[in-house]
């Protein structure tokens, strides 16, 4: 019996081991498929990474794109979440508002330092530094689910769109009574010369006759009406330019040298900027008659004892500018717009011809005069004239 024992223990030996064999096996089985599960989950991870990893570059590369179409806009885009809070603001808004889009962004909108009006046809954004007329548009964002995520506000600078348009409304007044003044000269010069004849033979017949004076003021008054003829003349006759290449600061040098005198008879105290050389393509004379009725207007608005600031530059737009500035009574508002009407003037003795005489000019030239005034304070004239190219 005791040696039936040990036969035991070894067949239960046997029988442990032959289940250890058995079960290491089945691990190893259960290990080969967990590692080629783990690989089949590496790779399935990586290739999920790579496509995440190439959505999220699409998604830069889209965001980018759009960022830069934004940033390229001449239209201010300014964008609010649904606290109002800004969330984006353009090159074109902060060139507008005059505020860097590092110093907005997260600041509520209406906390901006502007103050939008209108007037009825017009809308005009004030900042503290200019005042811009401006058509204003706002959008709401929504997800896919239509929640509204934002706004975006669209503001385009119609400033320069609207002096075009008044420029033109101008210029079609001005060919208007370009043509009435061109028939009116036609209609009274001829009778005018002959009464000119028939003045200037009878003061040779009266000779030192006491009623020679009356001649001679009779002819003296049809020499007056003659010029003033001559001038309705030029303004309704088209301009011809003679075009040349030009140095800007040589012409206003020419034309305040022909008014120094006016100048200096009237103790006006004379300022002008330092010399800045800048080439355009023009008439020199007809550029120096332009000049010349500006400077002479600011002259007769400084009076005695005034003051006259003129400047040359170039403006952001790439157009040379002459600034005539002075400190006289200033221009009503509402009479702004008229001063570059033929035959309106706010002077006694004005023909009201010599800055509709210079609008002419400048649109010839593909020029413009700009003007501001405040009353009591002074005006400033701005003559613009393409750069040449």
């Amino acid at each position: 019996m005791e040696t039936v024992k040990p036969m035991e223990d070894i067949l239960r030996l046997n029988d442990a081991f032959q289940n250890f064999m058995l079960a290491s096996q089945s691990l190893e089985h259960m290990y080969q498929k967990l590692k080629d599960r783990v690989q089949y989950l590496t790779e399935e991870l990586e290739e999920k990474n790579r496509q995440l990893e190439k959505a999220l570059y699409d998604t830069e590369e889209a965001e980018d794109y759009l960022k830069g179409i934004l940033e390229s806009l001449s239209e201010s885009i300014i964008v609010i979440d649904p606290s109002g809070d800004i969330t984006m603001f353009n090159k074109a808004a902060e060139k507008l508002i005059g505020l860097g889009s590092k110093e907005v962004i997260g600041r509520p909108f209406d906390s901006l330092d502007i103050k939008i009006d209108s007037d009825g046809a017009d809308t005009y954004l004030k900042t503290h530094k200019k005042k811009r007329n401006v058509l204003i548009s706002r959008s709401n964002v929504s997800d896919s689910r239509g929640c509204v995520r934002g706004q975006v506000i669209m503001i385009q600078d119609m400033t320069r769109i609207k002096e075009l348009e008044s420029h033109q409304e101008r210029n079609k007044r001005l060919i208007a009574m370009g043509e009435m003044a061109a028939q009116i000269v036609h209609e009274i010069r001829s009778p005018l010369c002959s009464i000119e004849l028939y003045a200037s033979m009878l003061e040779s017949e009266l000779g030192n006759s006491p009623q020679t004076n009356f001649a001679k003021g009779i002819y003296t008054g049809i020499r007056s009406l003659n010029n003033i003829l001559t001038n309705m003349l030029f303004f309704a006759k088209p301009q011809k330019p003679l075009f040349h290449s030009l140095n800007l600061n040589t012409i206003v040098t020419d034309t305040i040298f022909m008014l120094m005198p006016l100048v200096e008879a009237r103790a006006i105290k004379f300022t002008r900027s330092e010399y800045c050389d800048i080439q355009v393509h023009g008439d020199a004379e007809l550029l120096k008659q332009v000049l010349m009725n500006v400077i002479i207007n600011a002259i007769q608005a400084a009076g005695e004892s005034g003051e006259i600031f003129i400047n040359e530059c170039v403006n952001d737009n790439k157009s040379a500018v002459v600034e005539v500035k002075d400190n006289g009574e200033g221009i009503e508002h509402e009479n702004i717009e008229r001063i570059f009407d033929p035959f309106f003037s706010t002077k006694e003795k004005g023909t009201g011809l010599g800055l509709a005489i210079a609008s002419k000019i400048m649109l010839a030239h593909d020029g413009i005069i700009r003007v501001k005034s405040k009353k009591g304070i002074g005006s400033t004239f701005q003559i613009v004239l393409p750069l040449e190219m």
